[in-house]
């Protein structure tokens, strides 16, 4: 069994850790700034949810770094993406998503990535937007999903977030000019930005009820899959 206090993340590696609702956490080892955004929620159940994902996020960064999780300073990009200081850590990255009672947390050295989760919820006006988000392959294959229809939104959904979560520019992406369906070794191109990287898409199995994916700059790597668990 691989020591989860200490995990080994080389190479191409991608490290993905799932909490849920319910877990015991640490909330002490959040920054001033994260109890802040966190009493602005206005709704409990969405402040729980926050404290759990950025508490299981300082935990998993402090077993990769082997700093103190109230210690590691977080820094900010120009479109809100948070990071670890540059250079800093053996250029260890990481992404956080969270949705109805899961969080996810997305691990790689060296490597842009951006993880997505999202609760399955059906939509009265599903293909409305689908015509907004989506270009025209993926709501082709929305279309020929039949009853699974909104499992395919989904799915398609999770990856164009973990795409534009992976190159850090914003929803100012616009999300009909790419698709998530590439094929081909060329990877997913940035729609507006040549110099961006190419990216590796995939879905993740999750519970049911939950559809998520993660993306990547270059290739896939191998994708190690674990359930957060409270240090002991």
């Amino acid at each position: 069994m691989p020591d989860e206090s200490c995990p080994l993340l080389q190479g191409a590696a991608v490290h993905l850790w799932l909490a849920e609702r319910g877990d015991d956490v640490d909330d002490s080892t959040l920054s001033a700034e994260e109890r802040a955004r966190a009493a602005r929620l206005k709704q409990p159940q969405d402040r729980a949810l926050f404290v759990l994902a950025h508490a299981v996020l300082r935990d998993l960064l402090a077993r990769y770094t082997g700093q103190r999780a109230c210690d590691l300073a977080l820094t900010t990009g120009a479109y809100g993406k948070p990071s670890l200081p540059a250079g800093s850590h053996d250029d260890l990255r990481f992404n956080l998503s969270h949705s109805g009672d899961v969080v996810l947390v997305a691990l790689a050295r060296g490597r842009d990535l951006g993880v997505d989760v999202e609760a399955v919820s059906a939509h009265d006006d599903l293909d409305a937007v689908a015509a907004q988000v989506f270009a025209d392959d993926e709501r082709a294959a929305i279309a020929a999903a039949g009853e699974r229809r909104l499992d395919a939104f989904h799915a398609l959904w999770t990856r164009k977030e973990a795409c534009v979560k992976a190159w850090g520019r914003g929803l100012g992406i616009p999300l009909r000019a790419f698709s998530v369906l590439q094929s081909g070794g060329s990877g997913i191109l940035c729609p507006d930005d040549a110099q961006a990287n190419r990216l590796s898409c995939r879905s993740v199995a999750m519970p049911p009820g939950y559809a998520a994916a993660v993306a990547v700059s270059g290739e896939p790597g191998d994708l190690v899959c674990r359930r957060w668990r409270a240090p002991a």
